[in-house]
């Protein structure tokens, strides 16, 4: 009997802990994400965003993702991406200020992130973006960690 109620606590208690280092984000075909701050616990290890197109529109003409940069990089990001690059690099170079990113996807398709969260400062000022050419305008939101 204590034995079960013992699991029933750390399962309580385990659940709890990880919920809080990951969340899920979503965006459709009307290029705005669906949270404009996402907080991240800086007792995770790694913190994990679960991302979800809900749209119908393909990669190739409204595919979207989700990338993790320092407020403070914002220019520099956005004026490196290039639709020449391609979606297999989400239209981004290798770059130092992209903290984490997920690849571009289209409607109906899923993919995750997990970022370090030692890469992370407390009280930092963080941003997610999407790179898809042109969609970083509208599609943005904080990254704020506590």
């Amino acid at each position: 009997m204590v034995r079960n109620l013992l699991l029933c606590v750390l399962y309580v208690f385990s659940s709890t802990c990880f919920a809080a280092c990951e969340t899920s984000l979503s965006a459709a075909d009307n290029m705005m994400f669906d949270k404009r701050k996402i907080s991240v616990d800086s007792s995770c290890e790694k913190f994990v965003i679960n991302f979800e197109h809900k749209g119908k529109m393909p990669i190739a003409a409204g595919g979207h993702n989700v990338v993790i940069i320092k407020t403070k990089d914002f220019n520099t990001v956005v004026k490196k991406i290039d639709m020449k690059l391609g979606a297999e690099t989400g239209f981004l170079p290798e770059t130092p200020e992209v903290l984490a990113k997920t690849a571009i996807i289209g409607g109906g398709e899923t993919a995750s992130l997990s970022i370090d969260t030692s890469k992370l400062e407390k009280g930092g000022s963080y941003q997610f973006i999407c790179s898809f050419p042109g969609h970083y305008a509208v599609m943005r939101g904080t990254l704020e960690v506590s």
